[in-house]
């Protein structure tokens, strides 16, 4: 099969997925319980209490005005395939015969947040969008450059939230900021994949024999970079050495081993590439 045709496959088969776990999230969950965690969506559910109007067309009404003007922007296969997600989605929240899965509100947060954010991920993967209040900042940061789409984002949702508040209750409102919360956090992390790993900065007088250990016993790479003490004033190796989680107590147990005196520090990395890692 051609590369292409398969790229689009897998990129159409991660939106499908993704729209019907973002339904079942708002049909299962959150609509039954009166939680509208920010988005076109959140006001979609509001206008559903107040006046009866679907959830879905709703959303569809104030994002086809938004497709069309940044269409050219975003590109026309983005573009295309991010105005179908959009139209699917709300078809998807009107007619999927799904009822509530429980009427207890804080599980309908937490599982609503959790299964909407991965749904919108793999949406996100596919190359696509379903629009809402991202694209809505985003038009406007191109035309106001000093406001941040981050700012504009935040201010919508809390909007939302705040409306749902007054319509609903306070506790609704706590609500959905959880479930807010919760769905970006959870989409951020489907979006780094399962390829998040450590960056550890080794210092040591012992620097040769610990980055000949790591690449035999852990098979890892290792780079040494040039530092100087500032308080000796002696010039020393700092090795860099980027491994998998799992792979972190092995690698302090091995330097700890060779000098009890070394001094590591350690942070996350969101995505590693190259020999080891996911390929590019």
């Amino acid at each position: 099969m051609d590369k292409r045709w398969r790229t689009e496959i897998i990129d159409w088969s991660r939106i499908l997925a993704g729209l019907m776990l973002g339904a079942m999230a708002y049909q299962l969950f959150l609509i039954p319980n009166e939680i509208a965690p920010g988005g076109f969506t959140g006001i979609g559910q509001i206008l559903n209490t107040l006046f009866g109007w679907n959830v879905g067309f709703v959303a569809l009404v104030l994002n086809v005005p938004l497709f069309a003007l940044s269409m050219r922007s975003m590109g026309w296969r983005f573009g295309i395939r991010s105005l179908l997600a959009s139209f699917a989605f709300s078809m998807m929240i009107d007619y999927l015969p799904f009822g509530a899965l429980t009427h207890d509100k804080m599980l309908a947060a937490i599982f609503g947040g959790v299964v909407a954010g991965v749904g919108f991920g793999l949406i996100m993967l596919g190359d696509a969008t379903t629009g809402g209040s991202d694209m809505l900042g985003m038009l406007i940061h191109r035309k106001i450059k000093v406001i941040k789409v981050s700012s504009l984002v935040f201010s919508v949702d809390a909007l939302v939230i705040v409306a749902a508040g007054i319509v609903y209750d306070v506790q609704e409102a706590l609500l959905a900021l959880v479930s807010t919360y919760i769905m970006a956090r959870v989409l951020d992390r489907v979006l780094e994949g399962p390829n998040m790993a450590k960056a550890y900065f080794i210092i040591s007088r012992k620097a040769d024999e610990i980055a000949g250990a790591v690449m035999k016993d852990m098979g890892r790479g290792v780079t040494s970079l040039a530092g100087r003490g500032m308080y000796t004033g002696e010039d020393r190796s700092v090795l860099l050495c980027v491994i998998n989680r799992r792979e972190t107590l092995r690698l302090r147990t091995l330097v700890s081993g060779i000098d009890p005196c070394a001094f590591m520090i350690a942070t996350d990395v969101r995505e590693a590439l190259g020999e080891g890692f996911q390929p590019h």
